[in-house]
């Protein structure tokens, strides 16, 4: 089992000599006053804010924010979609929904053993996936000697319209599918088939509650996936079973996938009453 946690990405301060940043007032924690304005702005919006919007609504040159926004993003308090607008990522709802360590160990400890018989009853991977803005980490892989190098290129984070389980999530987030149309143009004819396509594959993950597909990010991988509540204040995650193409009928595993998350959800559900 992989219980390796990918380290996260340091972020740099300004560079030597840079000049103080207009409008701090000389007020101490200038800087942070200055990102939890801009957190503030993107929890209240209806929407993903560009940033001649959000200079608009905190008042900050657009310069100045480009920066903020390079470090927000860095630390997942942020996203930057693929239209290049920005919303709230979901760390800090991650956060706060494991009530810190001690939840999250005990996540852990009700999570493990249903993986586990999930992957003695498959032989395949089997993983946890999780979103991270518009990014999807796996966690607690387990995978048997076959399946090393695949399993070992899943410890990375990638972009989550990529795999069948960060389409899953997307979907359940009622993400907006012209977000994930990998740069295409808006309003070009690319952009709009692109976009119509990923809308009728989170349709079909939301009707059916399951995503098949193959890895982009790791092409020798097909995953499917199943949605999972982790407790009644948790974050969405997804359950992962994947295989090489070679096997890519996993139709078979589908009800032990099923039964794996039923279980997990009950168990959990169990723990709050």
């Amino acid at each position: 089992m992989d219980g390796g946690r990918e380290p996260r990405a340091a972020c740099a301060g300004p560079a030597a000599g840079e000049a103080a940043d207009p409008g701090a007032g000389g007020l101490a924690g200038g800087p942070l006053r200055k990102s939890m304005a801009v957190l503030e702005a993107l929890a209240e919006a209806p929407g993903p804010l560009t940033l001649s919007e959000l200079s608009r609504l905190v008042n900050q040159p657009k310069s100045t924010l480009h920066r903020h926004m390079r470090v927000l993003t860095d630390l997942g308090l942020a996203v930057r979609m693929e239209s290049k607008s920005y919303e709230l990522g979901t760390y800090l709802f991650q956060l706060a929904s494991t009530s810190g360590p001690a939840r999250l160990h005990s996540l852990g400890h009700t999570v493990t053993p249903y993986l586990i018989e999930l992957f003695q009853l498959t032989h395949k991977i089997v993983s946890l996936g999780m979103l991270s803005g518009t990014r999807i980490q796996h966690v607690g892989t387990l995978y048997g000697q076959e399946h090393v190098r695949l399993a070992t290129a899943l410890r990375r984070p990638f972009p989550a319209h990529w795999s069948a389980a960060g389409k899953l999530l997307l979907a359940k987030a009622m993400r907006n599918p012209a977000d994930f149309s990998d740069g295409a143009p808006a309003g070009t004819r690319r952009g709009a088939a692109g976009a119509d396509s990923m809308r009728r594959e989170f349709e079909r993950i939301r009707r059916t509650g399951l995503s098949y597909a193959r890895s982009r990010c790791v092409p020798e991988l097909v995953e499917l996936a199943a949605p999972v509540s982790l407790g009644r204040s948790g974050p969405m995650a997804a359950v992962v079973v994947g295989d090489t193409v070679h096997n890519r009928d996993l139709r078979s595993v589908g009800r032990a996938l099923l039964d794996t998350v039923g279980a997990i959800e009950e168990s959990l559900s169990a723990g709050t009453r």
